[in-house]
């Protein structure tokens, strides 16, 4: 079995600076939550441990990021759901949703005429409920050329691709497709929800960068992904018609326009629906808020210099925070919100007295410190040789002939600025030989993670069998080096031919 690797090289530029250390001493405080939000809190993190507040942060997702909050194992969660929208049943402790971060959910799209990628696509909320309720199936179909006039797209099957797991991005989705006109003849109680809804011919993937990948691989699909992963895999996005009748691309602008409409509840849970309405033509639909859950009374695992600690970090992260999101695939707070969740900060058991602003006092002198952190690249190389597995034999049954064996070992090595994670994934061929053919679906894996460095967090993928696009293994943390494997085992019918049978085998990272 031959391999063959393709790779992807991300490039991002950093430019750091000294911060001033603060002259008070802080204990430190923890949480967990969104993925999506990473890469933004672990920045606010680095900065203000320079300044003594020590934040240590870990992305498990948004719905595990509630779970912990409820049991008091966190001082705080990040997430894009409120308890509510969740799987996650309320916490007893009393607590305030903190809106901090603003960001795009994005149609990515792979999609080509002449060579050329598809970067200017428009769709309404009508329209794109047709192509994920599968009512049209085909890029050529005249309801799309009547929203692209002059763009030239080509007769190919649309693929529309969803979640396979309760995601934000999904609720986030069908809030937006649930006021299309028709939704409810085409979806018949549908109702927004973390989960799609079953619908044939859909092709559902588990998790953002299963997702991500599922498209960058298949022409003709389409799926909904925050805009960082959109971005990092090089996939156009589609511009979206909001209620004016205009369409807005998903740049930060847009998000803190749209979001200028969103009301907000007692506990700081935004509602969404004003920004669907939004009659501003520079709006982009599907805006929203990461938040940071904190509570609102202390108890056996929370203190009031931990509270003092928290709210100094939720009062940097929506001011001082703000100035460098877009590098990050955010957008900045609106104004207005800004405020909102500084006015809230009074809520924390230990916070300071008195308004905040984002002035705040300044050192007596300030000499900065710039550096260029080099882009990095994304490397992925297989040990040379091809994989021979052995003669396959008889199961005691004779109903099927099995043969097993290693790939040879994989090296996955990231040196990307802002550690945006990866995701290795891999499809084989059929097996050829002279007197005949094996189908890919006969051969499986089960993924295997050698080893890794030390601030990795790399999973294997789950067992598979190889006819389509397979995960061997995903990085939520990717800088470092990581070694991988997977154990093959190929089933032949006894029907086939006796010969020598080939197959290779594609690894692609991104």
């Amino acid at each position: 079995m031959r391999i063959a690797v393709l790779g992807a090289v991300m490039s991002a530029a950093l430019v750091a600076g000294v911060l001033p250390a603060a002259a008070e001493a802080y204990p430190s405080i923890s949480g967990t939550g969104s993925t999506a939000a990473f890469n933004l809190v672990d920045q606010w993190r680095f900065e203000l441990n320079q300044r003594g507040l020590r934040v240590n942060y870990v992305g498990t997702g948004s719905t595990d990021g509630l779970t912990q909050f409820a049991a008091s194992q966190t001082h705080f969660a990040a997430t894009e759901l409120t308890y509510p929208q969740s799987s996650v049943p309320p916490p007893a402790r009393p607590l305030r949703y903190l809106p901090v971060a603003a960001s795009a959910t994005v149609l990515a799209v792979n999609l080509t005429v002449g060579g050329r990628k598809v970067t200017e696509l428009r769709l309404s909320d009508e329209l794109a409920a047709k192509v994920f309720t599968r009512a049209v199936t085909d890029w050529s179909d005249p309801a799309i050329a009547a929203e692209n006039p002059g763009l030239a797209l080509p007769s190919l099957p649309i693929v529309p691709v969803v979640r396979a797991d309760s995601a934000p991005t999904t609720l986030a989705f069908t809030r937006w497709l649930a006021q299309a006109p028709g939704w409810d003849d085409l979806c018949p109680s549908c109702v927004p929800s973390t989960s799609f809804p079953s619908v044939g011919g859909v092709v559902a993937q588990s998790g953002s960068i299963g997702v991500t990948n599922y498209v960058r691989q298949r022409p003709g699909a389409i799926s909904y992904v925050e805009r960082s992963y959109a971005l990092n895999a090089a996939l156009p996005t589609v511009a979206l018609a909001n209620a004016s009748g205009a369409y807005a691309a998903p740049d930060p602008a847009a998000v803190t326009a749209a979001l200028a409409s969103a009301t907000s509840g007692v506990d700081g849970s935004v509602d969404y629906s004003p920004v669907l309405r939004s009659l501003d033509p520079a709006a982009y639909p599907l805006s929203g808020y990461t938040y940071l859950v904190v509570p609102t009374a202390l108890g056996p695992r929370f203190t009031a210099e931990e509270g003092r600690a928290l709210a100094d970090f939720v009062s940097y992260a929506v001011c001082d925070g703000q100035q460098n999101v877009a590098r990050l695939s955010f957008a900045p707070l609106p104004a207005a919100q800004a405020r909102a969740t500084r006015d809230q900060l009074t809520a924390i058991p230990g916070a300071t007295a008195g308004p905040r602003d984002c002035a705040g006092p300044q050192p007596p002198a300030r000499q900065d410190i710039t550096t260029v952190v080099q882009p990095g690249e994304l490397l992925i190389s297989v040990t040379p040789g091809a994989v021979v597995l052995p003669p396959p034999a008889m199961t005691p049954d004779g109903a099927i002939r099995l043969t097993a064996g290693s790939l040879n070992p994989i090296t996955v090595t990231d040196t990307r600025a802002g550690d945006p994670g990866w995701s290795v994934s891999g499809q084989v061929t059929d097996f050829t030989g002279t007197e005949g053919t094996i189908g890919a679906a006969n051969l499986t894996w089960k993924p295997v993670v050698v080893d890794h460095s030390p601030v990795q967090v790399v999973t294997a993928g789950p067992p598979a069998d190889l006819s389509t696009s397979r995960i061997l293994a995903t990085a939520t943390r990717g800088a470092g080096t990581a070694h991988l494997t997977a154990d093959v085992e190929l089933r032949v019918a006894t029907s086939v031919p006796a010969g020598t049978y080939s197959a290779t085998l594609t690894l692609t990272v991104i």
